[in-house]
C-alpha cells in the first residue's frame, strides 16, 4: 500500500465520524505491519462495526508481527480475549510457535487460551510440553486442556499419562477420556473398563460412552457384564455402545432398551436402536420400527435416508408373519403402512398377496398405489388378475401405478384389458403409461391395431411408434 494512502487511512481510523471509521480498519486488511497496531487499537471502537472491521482486517495482515501483538489482547476483557483468540486461530502456525512462553505464564486462565489455540491448530512442535502439563500443571482446568490437545494432535507416546490422568479430578477424567477416543488405542481399555466401577455415576457414563466410541472388541464382555447392574441412561449407554462395536447381547431388557430408544426424537439414538434389534433379530421390533417409518416428515430431505435404514434392518428379518400381520393392523400409521407394503413387495412374500389383494380396496391412495407395485412383484396369478382390474381405479395415479405394473410384468393376457381401457383414458399422462405397457407387452401387435385408437391417442402414440419404427430399421 502506497504511503500516502496508508497514512489517509491511519488518520482516518481515528475520526468522529464511525462510518469514516469503519471504512478505514476495512481498507487496512491490505495494509503491512504499520496498521497493525492502529488497527489493535480499534477493536476498543465504540462502534461494533469499526470493531467487526479491524478484526477481519487484523486476521487478513497475517504475519508473526501480528500475532505477536496481538498475545497481550489475551489478559484483556473477555470481549477483546476472544477477539484475539479469533485472530491468532485464523494465524494457524504462524501463532504456534509464540505460544509456547504463554504456557509457563502465571495466569492459570492464559494457559488453557494457549492450549486451547494448540487444539484447534491442530500443529505443535514442542508436544514434551504439553504432557509435563497434563502430568504437573497446578490447575485442573489447565490439565484437561492439555489432554484434550494431546487427544487431538494424536501424541500416542503420552499413553501412559493419559490413562493416569483418569484417576486425575473428574473433569481432567473427562478430558482424558475424549483424548483416548482421538487415539483408540488398545492399551487403554483395560483402564477405562476400571472406571466401570467408580462411584461417581458420570464417570461410569463416560466411560461406557468412550469404550463405544473406540469399538474396541476387548470391551465387549465387561460392558455386558456392566449391564446387569446398571439402571435408566446407564445401561442405555452402554447397550448403545455395543451396538457401536458391533456385537449386542441377547440377554433379558437389551430388546426393550433398544425398543425403548426408539421412540427418542434424535434420529442418531434411533439408527443405534434399529441397528441393535436388526443384529437381535428381534420380531417383535418390527412394529416399532414400521411405527417410526410412520412419523417421518415427508417435507424433510433427509426422511427417504431414514427410511431406506429401516427398510434395510426390516429386510434382514424376513417375511415373518409379525411383518404381514401389520397390514391387517389398525394402530399402524398410514405411512408407516405404505412402508411395510413396499417392505413385503421387496421382498416378494407370497404370503401377503391375499391381503395385498384386500388392500386394493383401501380409502387411501397411496395404500392401492404400493399394494400394487408391491403385487407386481410377487408372482402370482391372482395378483396378476387384480392388477388388471386395477386399471379401472377411479383414480388416475392408481390406475396409472397399475397400468406400469402390468407392462413390467409383460404378460400377454393383459393386452386386451389394457387397449379396452385405453379408449377411455382421459389423462394424457395415464395415456403415455398405457401406450408404454401395451409396447412393452407386444409391439408388433400394438402397432397393427393403433388405427383402433381415437385420434388424440393415435398422435400422443406417434412419438412412441416413430421410435419404435426406428429401432427396426436400424
Amino acid at each position: 500500500m502506497h504511503t500516502a494512502r496508508l497514512n489517509k487511512l491511519l488518520r482516518d481510523i481515528t475520526d468522529e465520524d464511525a462510518s469514516k471509521r469503519r471504512s478505514a480498519a476495512e481498507a487496512l486488511s491490505d495494509g503491512d505491519e504499520r496498521a497493525v497496531y492502529p488497527l489493535i487499537k480499534a477493536l476498543r471502537d465504540d462502534n461494533f462495526g469499526v470493531q467487526d472491521a479491524a478484526m477481519r482486517s487484523l486476521m487478513n495482515i497475517k504475519g508473526e508481527t501480528t500475532a505477536y501483538m496481538v498475545l497481550p489482547l489475551l489478559r484483556e476483557n473477555s470481549f477483546l480475549r476472544n477477539t484475539a483468540i479469533l485472530i491468532l486461530r485464523e494465524m494457524g502456525t504462524i501463532t504456534v510457535p509464540l505460544l509456547q512462553i504463554l504456557l509457563n505464564d502465571r495466569d492459570d486462565d492464559v494457559r488453557k487460551f494457549a492450549l486451547d489455540l494448540i487444539h484447534d491448530i491442530q500443529q505443535c512442535s514442542y508436544p514434551e510440553k504439553l504432557v509435563e502439563m497434563l502430568t504437573g500443571d497446578t490447575n485442573a482446568n489447565v490439565r484437561a486442556a492439555a489432554a484434550k490437545t494431546i487427544g487431538r494432535l494424536q501424541l500416542k507416546k503420552a499413553l501412559p499419562q493419559l490413562t493416569a490422568a483418569l484417576k486425575d479430578e473428574e473433569w481432567v477424567c473427562f478430558s482424558a477420556l475424549e483424548a483416548l477416543i482421538d487415539l483408540k488405542e488398545e492399551e487403554a481399555i483395560s483402564s477405562i473398563v476400571d472406571l466401570l466401577n467408580s462411584p461417581s455415576e458420570t464417570i461410569r457414563y463416560a466411560a461406557i460412552e468412550a469404550l463405544g466410541k473406540i469399538g474396541s472388541h476387548n470391551a465387549v464382555q465387561s460392558i455386558s457384564d456392566h449391564i446387569s447392574r446398571a439402571e435408566g441412561f446407564e445401561k442405555k449407554a452402554a447397550i448403545r455402545s455395543l451396538v457401536q462395536i458391533g456385537t449386542v447381547p441377547s440377554m433379558p431388557g437389551v430388546s426393550d432398551a433398544l425398543i425403548d430408544m426408539l421412540a427418542d426424537d434424535d434420529w442418531d439414538e434411533k439408527f443405534t436402536a434399529i441397528k441393535g434389534l436388526a443384529a437381535l433379530k428381534d420380531e417383535t421390533a418390527i412394529y416399532h420400527m414400521i411405527d417410526a417409518a410412520g412419523s417421518l416428515d415427508l417435507s424433510d430431505p433427509e426422511s427417504e435416508d431414514k427410511l431406506t435404514i429401516i427398510k434395510e434392518a426390516i429386510y434382514g428379518l424376513g417375511c415373518t408373519s409379525s411383518l404381514i400381520d401389520l397390514l391387517n393392523d389398525a394402530s399402524v400409521k398410514y405411512r408407516g403402512k405404505v412402508a411395510a407394503i413396499e417392505i413385503i413387495g421387496d421382498l416378494k412374500c407370497k404370503n401377503a398377496v391375499t391381503i395385498l389383494i384386500d388392500l386394493l380396496k383401501s380409502d387411501y391412495r397411496d395404500v392401492r398405489r404400493s399394494s400394487i407395485k408391491s403385487l407386481s412383484q410377487i408372482e402370482s396369478d391372482e395378483a396378476k388378475n387384480c392388477l388388471m382390474e386395477a386399471i379401472a381405479d377411479p383414480d388416475s395415479h392408481v390406475r396409472k401405478t397399475a397400468v406400469s405394473s402390468l407392462g413390467k410384468i409383460g404378460d400377454m393376457t393383459a393386452f386386451e384389458p389394457l387397449m379396452k381401457m385405453l379408449q377411455n383414458e382421459k389423462y394424457n399422462d395415464v395415456i403415455d403409461e398405457f401406450i408404454n405397457a401395451l409396447i412393452n407387452i407386444n409391439p408388433d401387435l400394438f402397432l397393427s391395431r393403433i388405427n383402433e385408437l381415437n385420434d388424440n391417442i393415435r398422435e400422443m402414440a406417434t412419438k412412441f411408434t416413430s421410435e419404435l419404427n426406428s429401432g427396426y430399421t436400424c
